[in-house]
């Protein structure tokens, strides 16, 4: 699994989520102030930081811990750009 990812929500760029070399972790670094109320939060996967984003973009807030640990019925997340590693199909740089 790639080191980092960008997220993009609606063709925005959300931020960037970094794994943690000492726990595995993805610290979440944003992109724009809209999602500004994420930065610094750790997710156990880049797809669990993608999934609050899009909660964050919809609806303006961030989710209940309830809501976080639920596999939301929305559109399956798609993480377009890793920035390390071999994906096929997906143009990535490593920082």
């Amino acid at each position: 699994m790639p080191d980092a990812y960008v997220i993009e929500i609606g063709g925005r760029t959300a931020g960037i989520v970094a794994r943690d070399p000492r726990d595995l972790n993805f610290n979440f670094f944003a992109a724009t102030h809209s999602f500004n109320a994420m930065e610094g939060q750790r997710f156990s996967d880049p797809l669990a930081a993608e999934r609050v984003a899009r909660h964050l973009a919809k609806h303006g807030s961030l989710p209940r811990a309830s809501e976080q640990s639920g596999r939301s019925s929305e559109e399956p997340a798609k993480l377009k750009f890793p920035l390390s590693g071999a994906v096929p199909g997906a143009a990535g740089v490593k920082i």
